[in-house]
């Protein structure tokens, strides 16, 4: 093999890694922000909320109802931040097997979660975060997810601590 062909691979094999390891770096940013929306639910904190969701975003939540039917609920940012942050309660989400896609500035999170409400099971069903990238940080800009109850698989995460 010709010492330019080498050079050419090894350049290719060099920018594909840096490539996987940025990939990487996104994916775990992106994590974080997820992260960062399960603990602003446990400890109730608006201002971490807010910080992580981009203002009027639109959030949206399926469940099935009496004879199949799909009900939708629609939560603008306000009525979203609101809700998920009320004191009183003690309300703990967990997701896992997440699957991330992400293009430049833009990225989907699709992953099963559990709820639960002060140490009982509410609910399960699958999240679907969109996000961007803002300078050096990802915000959701939507959030949509299913809320099911009797189809809910066991989840590998054990139970809640």
């Amino acid at each position: 093999m010709s010492p330019n062909y080498l050079n050419i691979c090894f350049f290719i094999f060099l920018v594909m890694s840096s490539l996987s390891f940025a990939q990487e770096d996104e994916r775990g940013a992106i994590i974080e922000t997820v992260e960062g929306f399960f603990t602003a639910i446990r400890t109730a904190d608006k201002r971490l909320l807010e910080s992580i969701l981009v203002p009027n975003s639109l959030n949206i939540s399926t469940s099935e109802v009496d004879g199949g039917t799909t009900q939708l609920t629609t939560l603008t940012h306000e009525n979203m931040v609101s809700v998920l942050t009320r004191p009183g309660r003690l309300a703990i989400e967990r997701a896992w097997d997440e699957t991330i896609l992400i293009q430049g500035s833009i990225a989907i999170f699709w992953a099963p979660y559990d709820f639960h409400v002060d140490g009982e099971f509410s609910h399960c069903g699958v999240d679907s975060f969109q996000l961007i990238k803002k300078g050096d940080k990802w915000l959701i800009t939507n959030a949509s997810w299913t809320r099911e109850i009797e189809t809910c698989q066991k989840s590998p995460l054990g139970p809640l601590d």
